[in-house]
């Protein structure tokens, strides 16, 4: 089949290395792989060899630069926060303004290329990819990997929150097709009134062909130490101020654990402070291309995903797979869908989501018994290869796309 994959956030640049990318890249790869014919639609630089398929590009609206070169002057300190919010309403101006733009280089991507669906990452303020198929009469899916108004209000403090609402509402309503990645996301979306027929659910996948046992091995701290590992971005929902306080009472009580953090992000200071209270005891990669992360992870004793307890928890987490797939032990929160990749015991240890005392001894005691880690992490690769590659997700995703879907008039 011939899939145009829309991607119209302009938040998601295909050279940045974070979970939006990786997620896209690997699902065009799977895409390609099951045998589909791909053009991926985006506002994003990179090209096709950057991606490994043919791009198309929504151009920028040309006033938000000059929007956004109003909020870079140079400003007195009392006037820092003013600004800031001057630079949210043009940032969400600038998504409203993308609907026009993505309409029209939409239009002119499906008369040229045909596609037999559209698959769309929902953005944020995003409407132009559901009701544009659907004036065209093209098959369309979207794919909800989170409640994006609900996330700009609580997490980003976005302007235009009405604006942000109104639209995620139309999208969701006149959606053909919705892939959501947990059940947790389902239930949000049937709960906001969108008919469960027409939900989905997906979970992320891995690419097995990447991430794997076999291959060259970054190992951090030294020949002794037992390697505590993180990877993701740095943000508070992943739970970063959690690992930094079990790392803190773990290490206290073993001194062979060493933490290795892959990854960047807005609490990057946390991890900061803990290297410098503790030296050498604490590796930071920064951000890394998707493709150098495998090698970090097989060095990894132990693959940690600490979530505090959120509620909703509607995340498909990306760094427990990639864990899984490399044959690494994980210890994760037991929260959301994280059961249902991990069975406590057998291929993971779960924790209480937020505690970081219960982490901690769970981390003591864990790497204290390598037989075990050894067990847990070959149990959690055959399930990795069984269930869980990416190839499988877009052979549902491609089924569920032509399973008798039908233009919703606005």
């Amino acid at each position: 089949m011939k899939i145009l994959y829309l991607c119209a956030d302009r938040g998601i640049s295909l050279e940045k290395h974070n979970g939006a990318t990786a997620h896209l890249r690997s699902l065009v790869r799977a895409f390609q792989a099951a045998g589909h014919e791909l053009l991926v639609l985006t506002p994003s630089d990179a090209d096709s060899t950057t991606l490994g398929a043919p791009v198309a590009r929504i151009p920028a609206p040309a006033m938000l630069r000059d929007l956004l070169s109003e909020t870079e002057l140079p400003v007195e300190r009392p006037q820092r926060e003013p600004q800031r919010a001057r630079k949210r309403v043009a940032h969400a101006l600038g998504h409203v303004w993308n609907n026009v733009l993505s309409e029209q280089e939409l239009e002119k991507q499906i008369a040229s290329f045909a596609p037999d669906f559209v698959f769309e990452l929902y953005s944020p303020y995003g409407v132009a990819g559901v009701l544009t198929c659907n004036r065209l009469g093209v098959p369309h899916v979207l794919n909800v990997h989170a409640p994006l108004a609900w996330e700009g209000a609580t997490f980003r403090s976005q302007a235009m929150q009405d604006a942000a609402e109104f639209l995620e509402e139309a999208a969701f309503r006149h959606a053909q097709r919705i892939v959501a990645n947990s059940k947790a996301m389902r239930d949000q979306l049937v709960a906001a009134g969108v008919e469960a027929s027409k939900v989905e659910v997906v979970v992320n996948g891995v690419d097995l062909d990447l991430f794997t046992p076999d291959g060259p091995v970054k190992r951090a701290g030294d020949n002794d130490s037992t390697v505590v590992g993180f990877s993701g971005s740095l943000k508070a929902w992943h739970g970063v101020d959690i690992l930094v306080d079990a790392f803190r009472r773990a290490a206290a009580a073993d001194a062979r654990l060493h933490l290795l953090v892959v990854g960047d992000g807005p609490l990057r200071k946390e991890v900061d402070r803990l290297a410098a209270d503790m030296p050498g005891r604490v590796t930071q990669t920064g951000s890394l291309p998707l493709e150098e992360v495998p090698q970090w992870i097989r060095g990894m004793d132990i693959a940690v995903a600490p979530y505090p307890r959120l509620d909703p928890f509607y995340f498909s987490p990306l760094k427990i797979l990639d864990a899984m797939a490399c044959g690494v032990c994980n210890i994760a929160s037991d929260i959301g869908q994280i059961p249902e990749l991990l069975t406590d015991g057998k291929t993971g240890i779960l924790v209480p989501p937020g505690d970081a005392g219960a982490l901690a001894d769970t981390l003591v005691s864990v790497a204290g018994d390598r037989a075990l880690r050894e067990r847990l992490g070959k149990a959690a690769l055959a399930e990795a290869k069984e269930k869980h590659s990416w190839t499988s997700r877009a052979g549902d995703i491609a089924a569920f796309a032509v399973s008798g879907a039908t233009a919703q008039p606005a």
